[in-house]
């Protein structure tokens, strides 16, 4: 999950000198290229197969656990060395070293280069003054289900830690339950588990989306979680004042008229219900991020997906990862709602004023 609850951070960087400057940007741009060979070594499983290994091996050896050629394998146990994240034993076989193993599954966010980089065509347009606005979505279901695979792993225990309103609401008062974008619904589902004697609800407006969560809940045999597309973004008057918690993960940021959206939650809850939402942990003042380097990635993400989808549609608000956590927190007051706690985390919980 490129969210979480930390509390956002402030960075003050100095203007760099021009050599210091000349080094870090050329670095930088070296390290974007080596990230790929990176992101490559994750999707193809090599990481995960050299990780298996316990002695070194030869590129043949770890070609065939991984079903590729020999000769591609070889060319990225060149660029992996020549990087330091792959070493070669005196008899020219590969390892990594057993106490840097667990370190490779950060190759897993490196993957998701991939996906943003299919999107660079369309993302250009959009920087044009007579280009589009944005696109949603609705062809973006392989970075969907990327980004859909952390929740996966959001077992009762993150969710504890991570999510639910601890403090404001006890899991045995709660019966309905409302997952906002809920995605192919690994969350979803995961909430369901956590929650078993309440029905939660995740919503969309992406159809493969639901498609692909309602195939999920069949696989995973979970009776108490119903998944629903969300057309013309309005959700069904009979849910008025029908949910107690109400989860928004990574997309109330991306919505394109936020506005519409929240009023239409504020609905749907309960006179007590609570809110969960979690956002990037991004300032709204640029000034703030500076010398960040997590800001600067999560900025990336937003150009290619998260600002596009705020944008393709009218109001097209525009908001992203760059809207920030005192934007965030100004527009949920303005909108009469209350937020419990510290506003500035990159999750809030919030209830009707």
């Amino acid at each position: 999950m490129l969210s979480s609850r930390t509390k956002v951070s402030s960075y003050r960087s100095p203007i760099l000198e021009p050599e210091e400057y000349a080094d870090r940007f050329s670095s930088t741009v070296t390290n974007g290229f080596i990230a790929l060979e990176i992101a490559i070594g994750h999707k193809l499983g090599l990481f995960g197969s050299l990780n298996e290994f316990t002695s070194p091996v030869s590129p043949t050896e770890l070609a065939v656990s991984c079903k590729l050629k020999e000769r591609y394998v070889r060319e990225w146990l060149g660029c992996m060395s020549a990087a330091g994240f792959v070493s070669i034993s005196s008899d020219d076989k590969y390892f990594i070293p057993e106490a840097c193993k667990p370190h490779t599954e950060s190759s897993k966010l490196a993957s998701a280069l991939l996906q943003l980089a299919a999107n660079t065509s369309s993302v250009l347009e959009c920087f044009k003054e007579d280009g589009p606005k944005g696109y949603d979505y609705s062809n973006q279901f392989d970075t969907l289900m990327w980004l859909d695979h952390d929740n996966q792993s959001c077992d009762s225990k993150w969710i504890k830690e991570n999510l639910f309103p601890v403090g404001y609401k006890e899991p045995d008062t709660i019966t309905n339950v409302l997952d906002f974008g809920c995605g192919p619904g690994s969350l979803t589902i995961k909430l369901a588990e956590y929650l078993p004697n309440a029905k939660v609800y995740g919503v969309d407006i992406d159809r493969n989306s639901i498609e692909k969560a309602k195939e999920n809940k069949a696989k995973e045999n979970i009776p108490n979680v119903e998944f629903v597309l969300l057309e013309n973004d309005h959700m069904d008057e009979s849910w008025t004042k029908k949910f107690d918690w109400i989860t928004l993960v990574d997309v109330l940021h991306d919505l394109p008229n936020p506005k519409f959206s929240i009023s239409d939650i504020r609905r749907v809850l309960k006179d007590d219900g609570i809110v969960s939402v979690i956002d990037p942990c991004v300032h709204s003042d640029h000034k703030m991020n500076q010398g960040n380097q997590t800001a600067a990635m999560l900025y990336v993400f937003s150009t290619f997906l998260c600002l596009p989808c705020s944008m393709s549609r009218e109001p097209a608000v525009g908001n992203g990862v760059g809207w920030g956590v005192e934007n965030r927190a100004e527009f949920l007051k303005s909108n009469d709602l209350k937020i419990l706690g510290d506003e500035h985390n990159g999750l809030v919980q919030f209830q009707k004023a």
